[in-house]
């Protein structure tokens, strides 16, 4: 699909959803897989001056319904996959299809309207505290900062990305947006999983020059084919802490590989800082940087609303053109974490991120952890909170979730639980919340105890617990 083709098909898609009520303000459901179809329609949205919220054909369909109510959406939009599992749930929409069998229209249509860099351009969902996911708007000019002319890194001439991401996830910015606000080309990785067969072939016949990686998904590539990566100018790595030993290998393998570490919430739309990984980076007992701050962003450590020295640990604060609106319809969950910091005695608008870090003398960030329970799964920001709400729906009187590793290092969500009224067996459990929860929140192992084995103020004997599983190191 050529940057002309594309335009045409957005802009007689941003018509259409201007009829059926689409408006500045507007938030648009678009329950699809990724597909140059895909692209248009939610160019489409952005024209109408609607904001698009993408979710994930895959994820259970009570949970598609529930994000659904909360977006008072004028019309909802779906591609083949998204409308079957719309059919399943009897909900109304409309298809791709019937959005471009349209009348064509001038090639400078009038009547579309001015959206200002500061409206809200997609939501991203992320897994909430109070047991239901949170929607968080991003406004467009989070997106345009990072692919400036002088952005968070230099894409070179002619660029081509995999664009494998899920939809839902804000790497799907990156892949996507990057490319088609760099000149660039997004090379449409239509299968669910990424292997390295598919990454060779798009590198050996379209001539891909940028590959975005979590790294979970990049060790797992490393350790089994590493070589598939040579061809590429530059791989991204993003949504965890990057494997320093792998980073080695590759950088050892193809030296003249570039090769990025991104660190940043969602609230700050893909990256905050981003770091080039070098040889040296790999074999410092303080792990791999998380980097500057990229273009339009601010970035703090403070404590007690205040920043920290350089050197000092504290709370890691994102502020700048970056900054998300808000969570959609949640005003107390957003002035607990989109709050103010004295800043050389002025009032700095930021984002807490609930995660530790602290700066170097060049201002470069390093990433010590979380000061809450949350914990990421293969780039994904889970809180234990959620999966523990669907628990209870299911008749638990205390549960409690661990990210433990297996033998090779990943992390997986373990998940003990009181059932004391319940024939439900533990696999039937696991069942039962895939029927509610994205896979990547469904744990891999539940455990039954009749009781939690507590410590001396009376919270949750973790270590001992874990233990009596066999988990313990």
């Amino acid at each position: 699909m050529t940057y002309a083709e594309l335009a045409a098909t957005s802009r007689r898609i941003a018509h259409r959803l201007v009829g059926h009520g689409v408006r500045p303000g507007s938030i648009v459901p678009v329950v699809a897989r990724r597909s140059p179809d895909l692209a248009a329609v939610i160019l489409g949205v952005l024209m109408a001056g609607g904001a698009y919220g993408i979710l994930d054909v895959r994820w259970p369909i009570p949970r598609i319904t529930r994000l659904l109510h909360t977006m008072h959406c004028p019309v909802v939009l779906a591609d083949a996959a998204g409308s079957s599992r719309l059919g399943e749930a009897r909900v109304g929409h409309t298809t791709f299809g019937e959005l471009q069998r349209t009348a064509s229209l001038p090639e400078v249509p009038a009547g579309l309207p001015h959206v200002p860099a500061d409206a809200c351009a997609t939501l991203f969902w992320t897994s909430g505290s109070t047991g239901s996911p949170k929607a968080v708007m991003s406004p467009h000019r989070a997106t345009t900062r990072l692919f400036t002319p002088n952005g968070f890194m230099d894409f070179g001439e002619r660029p081509v990305m995999i664009h494998a991401a899920a939809v839902a996830w804000d790497a799907f910015t990156l892949e996507l947006w990057g490319m088609l606000l760099s000149g660039g080309t997004a090379v449409v990785h239509e299968d669910d999983l990424l292997l390295p067969p598919a990454i060779r072939a798009y590198t050996r016949d379209l001539g891909a020059t940028h590959l975005f990686l979590t790294p979970s998904l990049f060790d797992v590539i490393a350790g089994g084919d590493i070589h598939c990566l040579g061809g590429l100018r530059a791989v991204l790595l993003g949504g965890d802490r990057p494997p320093p030993a792998n980073c080695g290998r590759l950088l050892d393998a193809y030296p003249d590989i570039e090769l990025y570490n991104g660190y940043g919430p969602v609230e700050s739309c893909v990256f905050a800082t981003v770091h080039r990984v070098t040889g040296a980076d790999t074999g410092t007992a303080t792990g791999i940087p998380a980097g500057l701050p990229v273009p339009g962003t601010q970035l703090y450590v403070v404590r007690d609303d205040a920043p920290v020295r350089r050197g000092e640990t504290g709370e890691v604060a994102i502020g700048g053109t970056g900054l998300a609106l808000g969570y959609l319809d949640a005003p107390d969950q957003t002035a607990a974490v989109f709050r103010h910091v004295m800043v050389d005695g002025d009032k700095i608008p930021v984002y807490l991120t609930g995660d530790q870090g602290r700066l170097d003398d060049s201002g470069a960030l390093h990433f010590a952890g979380r000061r809450d329970a949350q914990i990421k799964i293969a780039g994904h920001r889970i809180e234990p909170a959620e999966i523990e709400s669907a628990v209870r729906g299911l008749g638990s009187t205390r549960s409690v979730i661990m990210p433990i590793p297996d033998r090779s290092g990943t992390p997986r969500i373990i998940l003990f639980a009181e059932m004391p009224h319940t024939d439900m067996t533990e696999l039937e459990m696991q069942g039962r919340l895939r029927e509610t929860l994205p896979m990547y929140m469904v744990p891999a192992k539940v455990h039954f105890v009749s009781s939690m084995p507590l410590l001396e103020n009376t919270k949750i004997n973790k270590r001992e617990l874990s233990a009596r599983f066999g988990y313990a190191s």
